[in-house]
C-alpha cells in the first residue's frame, strides 16, 4: 500500500491570499502590528514558524511565547471569512485524481501541511475536500516541516493499520521546503510546479518527480507510484 501526503496551498488549492490576510488581521488585533507579513515569503513555512519570524523581524522575539496561541486562535476565527470572499481554486487535475483513487485498495491519502489543523480544514472545506483526508500532519503538530511530515506518516500507519515502507510514502508539495523536508523524513518526494516555484526549482531541491500539475503529470505520477 502507498501513502500519499499532500501539502495544501499551491498543491491542492489556492485561496487568493486568504491566509495572509487573516494572519495580518490577527497580528493587528492581538498585538497591534499592522501589515505584519509585508515583505515576507511564506511559501512552505509552518504557521508557527511564520509567527516566530514576524516577532523576530519586528524585534519582539521575546514576546512570542506570550502571544503565539492567541494569534493562532484569532487567525482561525478570521480565516473562514477570508476564505469565503477570496478567489478560490482547486488546482488542475486534483479533484479528478482524488475522486478516482479515493478508497483505492492500494492507496491512503493524508495531509502534510504547515497550516495548523483548524486552518487546514477551513481552507479545504470550501472545496469540499476534507472528505478525502481523514488524517495528516500539521503546523499545530510541529513547527518543523520535517517533523510534521513524520507525524503525518505515523498517523497514516494508525489510520490504515499498515506499516508503510519509506519507499511507499510520497510527500507531495509545491515548494522546495516540501521537497527538502520530505527527503529529510526519509520519504519519496513529488514536486508540483503549479505555484510560484518552477520545475527546475523543485528538481534542484531534490524531488524524485516533478509535475507541471496533476492534470498534465497524472500519468507520470501513476507510473512512479505503480498505479498505472
Amino acid at each position: 500500500m502507498k501513502l500519499l501526503l499532500f501539502d495544501i496551498d499551491g498543491t491542492l488549492i489556492t485561496t487568493g491570499g486568504a491566509g495572509m490576510r487573516a494572519l495580518n488581521r490577527a497580528f493587528c488585533q492581538v498585538v497591534g502590528i499592522v501589515n505584519a507579513l509585508d515583505g515576507m515569503r511564506l511559501h512552505g513555512k509552518t504557521d508557527p514558524a511564520i509567527i516566530r519570524e514576524v516577532f523576530t523581524v519586528r524585534g519582539n522575539a521575546h514576546q512570542l511565547g506570550d502571544f503565539l496561541q492567541e494569534i493562532l486562535e484569532m487567525y482561525v476565527t478570521i480565516l473562514p471569512e477570508e476564505v469565503q470572499r477570496s478567489e478560490y481554486t482547486i488546482l488542475p487535475g486534483i479533484l479528478q485524481f482524488l475522486e478516482d483513487f479515493h478508497g483505492h485498495s492500494k492507496l491512503t491519502f493524508g495531509l502534510a501541511t504547515g497550516n495548523v489543523e483548524r486552518g487546514a480544514r477551513i481552507k479545504l472545506d470550501r472545496g469540499n475536500l476534507n472528505r478525502f483526508f481523514p488524517f495528516g500532519g500539521f503546523g499545530s503538530d510541529a513547527e518543523s516541516r520535517t517533523e510534521l511530515i513524520r507525524r503525518a506518516a505515523e498517523n497514516g500507519i494508525q489510520h490504515a493499520g499498515v506499516l508503510f515502507h519509506p519507499d511507499n510514502v510520497f510527500v507531495i508539495g509545491d515548494t522546495p521546503r516540501d521537497i527538502v523536508a520530505g527527503r529529510e523524513a526519509g520519504f519519496q518526494t513529488v514536486g508540483v510546479a503549479a505555484g510560484d516555484y518552477s520545475i527546475q526549482d523543485l528538481e534542484e531541491a531534490g524531488a524524485d518527480l516533478v509535475l507541471a500539475d496533476f492534470k498534465r503529470g497524472r500519468e507520470a505520477f501513476l507510473q512512479m507510484t505503480g498505479l498505472s
